[in-house]
């Protein structure tokens, strides 16, 4: 199972058609990898259980993560900030609103844009709200996250030792690689 080789601790819950995964602790990998929200949102989705929404607070902002069925595990990202609203960071491919509408199999294009138009709300606010909107379980966990603790059938995993292994061993070779081509961190 793809979210037993995590390096971060989730619970895993079947929530009707829909898997809900939720981080439930602090990654097992050392600085720069520590944010587990972070090592879930970057971690790439099996093309088998596409189209896959993942909704995530990092640093402070309201992250939308979207793999379709046709982009060939490519992520796309909606990264939306309680201040200045919608970002576009280079090198990131954006998600449209009608993107996520498509991967969610619910949802009004048109009420999404609405919904990433405001501003001044706190982001899981924000999410539970488009997570509602699209028609999808697991609103309460964006403003609760502890109440995974209490569904039916909830699996937590943790880290096991051979996957940090595995990771730590693969930032090395990458990390090694770059400074012998020459590429600056």
């Amino acid at each position: 199972m793809w979210a037993a080789k995590s390096v971060v601790p989730v619970v895993v819950a079947r929530l009707g058609l829909h898997t809900v995964l939720v981080p439930r602790g602090l990654s097992a990998v050392g600085a720069p990898y520590d944010d587990a929200a972070m090592m879930c949102a970057a971690r790439p989705v099996p093309l088998r259980v596409a189209p896959a929404l993942g909704f995530w607070v990092i640093d402070d902002r309201a992250v939308l993560t979207v793999y379709g069925t046709d982009w060939r595990r490519t992520i796309r990202w909606v990264i939306w900030d309680p201040e200045l609203g919608m970002l576009r960071p280079p090198g990131v491919q954006i998600a449209t609103p009608d993107q996520v509408v498509r991967a969610a199999g619910g949802g009004v294009t048109s009420e999404l844009i609405e919904i990433l138009a405001e501003r001044h709300h706190p982001p899981q606010r924000l999410l539970s709200a488009v997570v509602s909107l699209l028609g999808l379980p697991g609103a309460d966990v964006l403003l609760t996250p502890e109440v995974v603790q209490g569904w039916s059938k909830a699996t937590r995993h943790e880290p096991e030792a051979r996957q940090v292994d595995i990771f730590e061993d693969a930032v090395k070779d990458a990390v090694a690689l770059r400074r012998e081509l020459g590429i600056s961190q």
